[in-house]
Formats: structure tokens, C-alpha cells, sequence
């Protein structure tokens, strides 16, 4: 809990130094987000690349026609899979973005603070200073570089910008949360699972069945 505290004291401290920064940019951009609904999409790389592609599947173009695809720097699969989804609509403006892992596989717990800090300034940057303007919803499905994008688009709220976050919890989890699911329950606005005992176990989930 602690380590969330901290992460949410940086990304408020970071989210105000990009605002003052840019506050020209950033009130137009604000503007730009109520006139057309923009969505931004974190790839989460291999199986929860696969899942999110199947939940934007079923989201029509013209719901959201500005859209944010944001992937990791090292993962070019969901890169590809993300320039691919531009070329094949006709949204009013789509991008993608990449930003550090927040934690790399293996990676010692010891310098996790190090890299999860970098990631965060670029997880501000694409909130704050997106060209397409600031995003108004968040969908994520995982795994842990999500939680700093997540945390960053919570705190616009208190700079004048409310961003709706949406947290899916994978397929594969049927019995228990995932670690960023544990961490983002609290302040995301809708957490969405796939199987029934994790809304029975968990107070604040959505069982909606099988979405990815």
C-alpha cells in the first residue's frame, strides 16, 4: 500500500510539472477531449495483446473516434498489432505511443523503483501532452506497466480533467486478482472480470463473462 502511495504522490507531482510546463497546450487539449471522445488503449504484450484486441472488437469505431494505442518500447508484436488497427479503420485520429516497462521479467525488486519512475514520466507525457488530446477513457487489461498509466490518468482529476479508467481482469484468472488488478481496484471506475467467484470474492468487480 505504501509503495501505491508513493507512486500516486509521483505521478501528481510529475502530471502538475508537465501541466505548468505546457498549460497552453494542455487547456486546448482539454477542450479537444470533450468535443470528441478519445479513447487510449494499453497493449500489454503477448496473451493480454491477444485479449484486448478481441475487446476492442467489439467496440464500434464511431463510439470512440479518437484513439491512443500505447505499447511497450520493447515489444514490437503489439506495436505491429497497433499500427495495423489504424491502417484498417478510419478513426478521426489514432496514434501509438511507447513507454518504458515499469518492470522488465526477472527484474530485481531493488531497481524496480528506478524503472517504474521513467515509466511513469513517459505514461504522463502520453496523458498530458498526447497530440490527439487527453484521453477521456482508459482501457487496460494488465499487467503491471498499466498500473502506472492508470495511477497517472487518476490523478488528472485533480487537475481539472476527469479520465474514466477501465481495468479487465484477464481470462486466465478465475480464482484470484492479478497483482495489478490488486492494485488498481480502488481507483479505477469499472473493473470488469470473466468468471462469476471473482465478483462473489472481491467487493467492486463486475462479472460480465467472457469478453476477450
Amino acid at each position: 500500500m505504501l509503495k501505491t502511495i508513493l507512486l500516486l504522490g509521483l505521478s501528481a507531482f510529475t502530471s502538475l510539472f508537465l501541466i505548468l510546463v505546457g498549460k497552453e497546450w494542455y487547456c486546448s487539449s482539454k477542450k479537444n477531449g470533450l468535443k470528441n471522445p478519445h479513447l487510449l488503449v494499453y497493449f500489454g504484450s503477448g496473451g493480454h495483446t491477444g485479449e484486448m484486441m478481441n475487446l476492442l472488437g467489439a467496440i464500434e469505431d464511431q463510439q470512440y473516434p479518437i484513439r491512443s494505442y500505447v505499447v511497450g518500447a520493447d515489444d514490437k508484436m503489439s506495436y505491429a498489432k497497433a499500427e495495423a488497427l489504424i491502417s484498417s479503420n478510419s478513426h478521426q485520429a489514432s496514434s501509438v505511443f511507447t513507454i518504458p516497462r515499469a518492470r522488465h521479467v526477472k527484474q530485481s525488486w531493488l531497481t524496480t523503483p528506478f524503472t517504474a519512475a521513467w515509466s511513469l514520466i513517459f505514461s504522463a507525457k502520453v496523458i498530458f501532452w498526447n497530440k490527439n488530446g487527453i484521453p477521456d477513457v482508459i482501457l487496460c487489461n494488465g499487467p503491471g506497466t498499466c498500473v502506472i498509466l492508470c495511477l497517472e490518468g487518476y490523478v488528472s482529476k485533480f487537475f481539472g480533467k476527469r479520465i474514466r479508467i477501465v481495468y479487465v481482469e484477464s481470462f486466465a484468472r478465475v480464482n484470484r486478482l492479478s497483482l495489478s488488478g490488486k492494485i488498481l481496484l480502488p481507483f479505477v471506475d469499472r473493473f470488469l472480470v470473466q468468471w462469476p467467484d471473482l465478483s462473489l470474492k472481491y467487493k467492486g468487480v463486475e462479472y460480465v463473462g467472457v469478453v476477450a
